[in-house]
């Protein structure tokens, strides 16, 4: 390996990690909000990912612009998060189920929900049409038009919904639930229709991601888990229940992630991500910026 041609690519490496983090923090925030609010460890996210990446290429292939692939993706990942919810997480919730039956029963819908998929579309890659193409150089940094707008509507995002939950009054009654369930109840916030909300919220951001994600590479009945499995390791790195929290954790992940190839092979680079995740939680095991307990 040769270290100092590695270490001369560190400023590219670097600008890619920032904007491979952007969308990280994107999916964290996603996560982070079903998460922290409702305390459902949300496995069968990955497949909301999947569903708004297909949604998108379908209505793609159809014709209708690249945008509103965007929009009908986010939509439909939207719905389906909410009917995830009511069908299997509600049920489970009013039996009095535990955290582990909860994350079993994700793990099936994701697992049943990705045959699912290959059974109706087939196992090949779908490409999405429409997509930007063409590239951008900044100085002596390179990169795709379509990275740069994934990093745009990513940090859109993620400010849409901060502004949402600090200035809207149903953005208020999510963080009373978030932070006292039973004192919010008491003050007549209903716990059903914020649960209901965050995971439209959390699930449209994931199919957006989605699409993104489709636009850049292809869709796959498969496609879910790699990426959000990205972010939930950065909701536990910044903080459960914190936004800039999931921010910091997803660009944290993205530009190390990116950065370790410089001394790691390819097919190690994985292994950052965890590594980080330990040595979080052995010196803050809340997170690096986790709201204090209520």
């Amino acid at each position: 390996m040769d270290l100092a041609a590695n270490f001369g690519a560190a400023p590219q490496l670097a600008f890619d990690g920032l904007l491979v983090g952007s969308f990280y923090a994107m999916l964290a925030v996603s996560f982070g909000i079903i998460f922290s609010t409702t305390r459902t460890f949300h496995f069968a996210h990955a497949l909301t990912f999947t569903v708004g990446a297909y949604a998108g290429v379908l209505v793609a292939e159809a014709g209708v612009a690249f945008w509103a692939a965007i929009v009908v993706g986010g939509v439909v990942a939207g719905c389906f998060g909410v009917a995830t919810d009511l069908v299997v997480y509600r049920p489970l919730r009013r039996r009095g189920a535990s955290s582990l039956n909860v994350f079993l029963a994700a793990l099936g819908v994701l697992i049943a929900g990705e045959a699912v998929v290959q059974f109706a579309f087939g196992p090949n890659s779908r490409p999405l049409p429409g997509a930007p193409t063409g590239g951008v150089q900044f100085g002596a940094l390179a990169t795709g038009w379509l990275q740069i707008l994934i990093a745009v509507i990513s940090w859109g995002a993620v400010l849409a919904v901060a502004a949402f939950l600090h200035f809207s009054k149903y953005g208020l009654a999510v963080r009373a639930v978030e932070s006292n369930a039973v004192l919010a109840d008491a003050f007549g916030v209903s716990r059903i229709l914020i649960y209901e909300l965050v995971f439209f919220l959390g699930s449209l951001l994931a199919g957006v991601g989605g699409v993104l994600f489709a636009a850049r590479d292809t869709a796959t009945p498969g496609m879910g888990v790699a990426p959000l499995l990205s972010g939930f390791i950065a909701v536990f790195i910044g903080g459960i229940g914190s936004i800039p929290g999931a921010v910091v954790g997803g660009l944290l992940l993205g530009m190390a992630t990116s950065l370790g190839g410089i001394v790691l092979p390819g097919y190690l680079t994985s292994i950052v991500a965890f590594v980080i995740l330990f040595a979080v939680l052995v010196v803050r095991p809340r997170g690096l910026l986790a709201r204090r307990a209520v």
